[in-house]
């Protein structure tokens, strides 16, 4: 029955009252949603954590704050390849916390999707989410511990090889083997997620076969050794006279060696090291410097006071330098790997040649002694036995172009075993026995020398305290290991140091050519000093043959001398 039109209205009017109610209902929800999402954008929703730590209301650089103190958990995964068992650790692939990570997965939760857009601002009011930490692994680390793995699981193929009769030559074949190869990429893949998640606790190392060559090719590789050894051994140039390595020698190289899917006739790499050895062994040659001989003691200068010095044309005779060689031994060995495998049996052995640091051209141009000088002593004392151990250890020494000359790597360290003795020695002040005691005179008369020279002098040290029978001012003490004479042969040429002793007086005498170069020494009045002794300048005038004119002044203060007993 047909309703009257009046119900019919009501009806209508319920109906758009409750689809108004529910529109603006929902509208409201809507508005508060996104009031709420405004009021929480760019932080935490309340109510959120990761393992255990609240990160509600906290913006990015503080969620990553508040999550520093995390440490990520220690797990241990067992691996297996079905016979053996390993262990990786959380610590040996250093799992460790990735704040950037966990702090973005913080802020996202809540978040997804359209139910999150609506419903999640007003369940952050009261409602609590735990979020799982992200972890990170270092690459490098988890490299390290599945190469280590690896190592233990991986078997290379055997490519085969050959075993040749020395007597008869006959050559015989070792058969090849199958491998297997741990797929460490996958590995890899399958710890770090092991880890990151906790699970699995067991992994199943994933491992491949590698075959290796059949048998027949590995025999043909054999008739190839066979027939190459038939053509004899290897003739090699390029080392002087020809070597001949005798086809008994020649056999032992020979091997299979993997040539990209198959295999190919090879040399074995220790085999041909030690043949290479044998090789420069034979041929090896030194190079030798230019021998330089001239007198020890032509001129003596030995003025403590002012005085001036310029080079003397000598005599200076010279035995010429000889260049050396020497087998470029990986260079050679790949040489004689590519002969073989060319079936060649002549071979080109590279060299590296070596030339002397003194050559003949160079010692040529010393016609000069350049510097010299001489110091006294009395007769007899235990320290004229040192001085004289020390000149004798440095005589004819030569000092290349640009070189520096150390007076204690040149003589060594002084010791019983090579004949040195006790004598007074200057150690804080105080005159005490030392063995070796006294070559410090010889240092003085070789810094003397160099002085004179106008050589660079780059490290002298004076005495604590005045000693006669020195120039002021112009002495050199010396220590194995502690104080050193050195000086830099700053000239184009060579220098030859000569040295003579007597009982009474060292000489150091220095050739070379150092461009004329004349050297005065002057002194300065002394000068008293408070609880000192005195003070010394000494001024180095070096006029240069170019005219170029260099002062310069050396200051030394002197201690007083210790008091006899």
């Amino acid at each position: 029955m047909p309703q009257p039109a009046t119900t019919r209205r009501h009806a209508q009017g319920r109906y758009r009252a409750v689809v108004l109610t529910i529109g603006l209902a929902g509208l409201l929800w809507m508005a508060g949603a996104l009031a709420l999402r405004a009021w929480h954008a760019g932080q935490v929703l309340p109510g959120t954590t990761v393992a255990g730590v609240d990160l509600g209301g906290a913006d990015a650089a503080e969620a990553r704050k508040r999550l520093g103190r995390l440490r990520a958990p220690k797990r241990v995964l067992a691996l297996t390849d079905g016979s053996r068992r390993f262990a990786i650790s959380s610590g040996d692939a250093a799992l460790g916390v990735d704040l950037d990570g966990s702090a973005v997965r913080a802020l996202r939760a809540g978040r997804g999707g359209v139910r999150g857009f609506l419903g999640s601002p007003w369940r952050a009011l009261a409602g609590q989410r735990e979020v799982e930490p992200v972890y990170a692994i270092d690459r490098a680390a988890l490299a390290r511990v599945v190469a280590r793995v690896a190592r233990e699981i991986d078997v290379r193929p055997f490519a085969g090889g050959l075993s040749v009769d020395a007597a008869t030559l006959e050559v015989s074949v070792e058969a090849p083997a199958s491998g297997r190869l741990v797929d460490r990429r996958a590995l890899s893949r399958a710890v770090a997620s092991a880890l990151r998640r906790g699970t699995p606790r067991r992994i199943v190392v994933p491992v491949g076969a590698r075959p290796g060559p059949s048998l027949l090719a590995v025999e043909r590789v054999a008739a190839e050794a066979s027939a190459y050894l038939s053509g004899g051994g290897l003739r090699l140039t390029g080392v002087g006279a020809s070597v001949s390595v005798r086809t008994s020698e020649l056999a032992p190289l020979l091997g299979v060696e993997r040539s990209g899917r198959g295999v190919r006739l090879g040399v074995g790499a220790p085999a041909l090291a030690r043949l290479v050895a044998r090789i420069a062994e034979r041929r090896d040659r030194a190079a030798v410097d230019a021998r330089l001989n001239a007198a020890a003691a032509p001129v003596v200068l030995e003025d403590k006071d002012d005085v001036s010095w310029r080079p003397r044309r000598v005599e200076v005779r010279v035995r010429p330098a000889r260049a050396g060689f020497s087998v470029r031994r990986d260079t050679a060995a790949a040489a004689i790997a590519k002969a073989i495998r060319d079936r060649s049996h002549d071979v080109v052995v590279p060299v590296r040649r070596a030339a002397p640091a003194i050559t003949t051209t160079g010692a040529k141009r010393v016609r000069s002694l350049i510097g010299t000088f001489t110091t006294r002593y009395p007769c007899c004392a235990a320290r004229v036995k040192n001085i004289r151990l020390i000149a004798r250890a440095v005589d004819n020494t030569v000092v290349a172009p640009g070189a520096r000359f150390s007076l204690n790597e040149a003589a060594g360290r002084r010791t019983r075993a090579r004949g040195f003795v006790p004598a007074p020695f200057i150690a804080d002040g105080e005159i005490v026995p030392s063995v070796g005691g006294g070559v410090s005179q010889f240092s003085t008369t070789m810094f003397n020398a160099a002085y004179f020279a106008g050589l660079r002098l780059d490290t002298h040290q004076p005495h604590s305290f005045f000693i006669d029978r020195y120039p002021a001012g112009r002495e050199a003490t010396l220590d194995f290991g502690s104080i050193d004479l050195v000086w830099t042969n700053d000239t184009s040429v060579p220098i030859l140091v000569r040295t003579s002793s007597t009982q009474t007086s060292v000489t150091v005498s220095l050739y070379g050519a150092n461009g004329g170069r004349r050297v005065r020494a002057g002194s300065d009045p002394r000068q008293r000093v408070p609880g000192r002794d005195f003070s010394i300048t000494v001024t180095r005038t070096i006029r240069y043959g170019d005219g170029r004119v260099v002062r310069q002044p050396f200051t030394t203060t002197y201690d007083e001398p210790p008091e006899d007993d």
